[in-house]
């Protein structure tokens, strides 16, 4: 299978881990809109693979560990450019290229070496494919909170440092931040319900360890919050838990 689509928008997510890194290491804000342009062409050109790898199947293109990273990759972009306006938070950009660059080397690795080829359906079963793309929205949404963690942590230690440039002061108050988190915890935790929820609807269900790892997942982030709102940890503290917890919920990618 030609992964041409893939690469080429690994290319351009390449040019946005550039971009971070330059960025982090001039403490100089990013032209503005670059961000938006990066993320939107890579977007495309996403989708258009995804479209292939879905035609190939005649499902939803989570067939694999690759097309699984893709797809996640993808639902953080969504999410992100979504979001990322709504929330104030316009520099996420910059932190969220890094990873998806890094998903997809994952995925061309993965597929130049073990790809397993078409694998269509018996029969089409629309639950499966809700389960799978909420649960994955799910992941974007996660994802893009543990970014947002992220960035927290380096605001943060550029406080402590005394070490404040440009960068510095384009990114969102650090209550913006904070915010976005819960409110990217609330937006993945519905999806995930939902797509919980449509697998006891499924012609088959599946597997007593999908239903675990979902279950896990599902269980970190209902904790995660219920310590928000009844502990009110600190920020920093805060923001290390949704990276670990995002981190825990890829390794459970492979049950899903």
């Amino acid at each position: 299978m030609n992964e041409q689509n893939l690469i080429i928008a690994t290319v351009i997510f390449l040019g946005g881990f550039i971009l971070a890194v330059v960025a982090l290491r001039s403490e100089k804000k990013p032209p503005s809109g670059l961000n938006i342009v990066i993320a939107v062409a890579g977007l495309v050109f996403q989708s258009l693979f995804l479209r292939e790898r879905g035609e190939l199947h005649g499902r939803c293109p989570i067939t694999n560990g690759a097309e699984v990273l893709v797809f996640v990759s993808w639902s953080i972009v969504i999410m992100y450019l979504a979001l990322g306006k709504a929330f104030r938070l316009s520099l996420l950009g910059v932190f969220t290229m890094p990873i998806v660059f890094l998903f997809h080397v994952i995925a061309i690795v993965y597929l130049s070496i073990a790809d397993p080829g078409a694998r269509p359906p018996d029969v089409l079963d629309p639950w499966l494919e809700m389960h799978a793309a909420m649960s994955l929205l799910a992941y974007g949404a996660f994802g893009l909170c543990g970014v947002a963690g992220a960035m927290y942590l380096v605001q943060d230690r550029q406080l402590k440092t005394h070490h404040t440039g440009s960068l510095f002061y384009s990114m969102p108050p650090i209550k913006y931040l904070i915010d976005a988190m819960i409110r990217l915890l609330l937006i993945g935790m519905l999806l995930l319900t939902i797509g919980i929820v449509a697998a006891f609807f499924m012609r088959e269900l599946p597997t007593a360890l999908h239903f675990a790892a979902s279950g896990a997942v599902w269980v970190l982030y209902a904790v995660l919050l219920g310590i928000y709102f009844v502990k009110r940890p600190s920020p920093k503290r805060f923001s290390v838990l949704v990276i670990g917890a995002f981190c825990f919920a890829l390794l459970t990618l492979g049950a899903l």
